[in-house]
């Protein structure tokens, strides 16, 4: 696939030209923009944030950066049943292997992670001879905050 270092040591230059995609000040900072949150952010909040630092970046560019930095485990990408997706910054953990779970009324994300799954995910490796690349699990919840049931949508 490529032959770059792992996730934590990767050059953000080189990871764009990798991809055949010039490095510019737009794309360098969608980087620093996805790095600098803790938080799971929709891409119209990504891009918000962009515009209010005064850095202009197209929805285009904003995505096709984004899939590249989520192919190099830079960024998850959280997908749900509903077609909302989450993007955050892959430093919060070394095992990138973490679930998400959403509540449904008010949108918090809860993050956990169970050895159980990565064991089930290994055993079906094994059991059918094959190699997993990519893993998403899509959980959904109500949660049990009190605000939570003000918000209901």
């Amino acid at each position: 696939m490529n032959n770059l270092p792992c996730r934590f040591h990767l050059n953000i230059e080189s990871v764009l030209k990798q991809e055949g995609l010039r490095v510019t000040k737009q794309r360098l900072a969608i980087w620093e923009e996805i790095k600098s949150s803790e938080s799971h952010r929709e891409i119209e909040i990504i891009l918000s944030s962009l515009k209010k630092n005064k850095i202009s970046v197209s929805r285009a560019t904003l995505y096709r950066t984004i899939e590249v930095f989520v192919k190099y485990n830079l960024v998850n990408k959280i997908s749900f049943s509903d077609g909302k997706v989450l993007y955050e910054h892959n430093k919060k953990t070394i095992s990138p292997n973490h679930n998400h779970i959403i509540c449904e009324s008010c949108g918090k994300v809860f993050e956990f992670f169970d050895d159980s799954i990565l064991a089930i995910e290994n055993q079906m490796e094994k059991e059918l001879k094959i190699k997993i690349t990519n893993r998403s699990y899509s959980l959904s919840a109500v949660c049990n905050d009190k605000a939570c049931s003000e918000k209901i949508n």
